[in-house]
């Protein structure tokens, strides 16, 4: 059985909440987020030289537009001017901070 987003939003600029079609309440931090960019440039970054160093200002974990990408996932326009990351479903379900999700 597939789950589907019902409704996404950011509370504030630090959170991302997600309701779910199975009734699931995710909380997500958007530097969680950002920092688990599926993208192949920060993959790429986090696998190269630049792992051990910070290399996101501020401004990276700011979102300042979200859509979806069909029925499997989302995508965010970062600050930063960032976008190529696409978020599916199953990778926003392993980044909540929810209780019931971290066992």
């Amino acid at each position: 059985m597939s789950v589907d987003i019902i409704k996404f939003e950011l509370l504030n600029k630090n959170v991302l909440s997600i309701l779910w079609s199975d009734s699931h309440l995710s909380y997500i931090l958007t530097k969680d987020l950002r920092n688990s960019c599926p993208c192949a440039t920060c993959r790429t970054a986090k696998k190269g030289f630049k792992k051990s160093l910070p290399i996101l200002p501020s401004e990276s974990y700011n979102i300042i537009n979200s859509e979806r990408v069909g029925k499997y996932a989302l995508q965010f326009k970062w600050e930063d001017g960032h976008r190529t990351g696409i978020f599916s479903y199953v990778l926003l379900k392993k980044l909540c901070t929810c209780i019931e999700c971290q066992n």
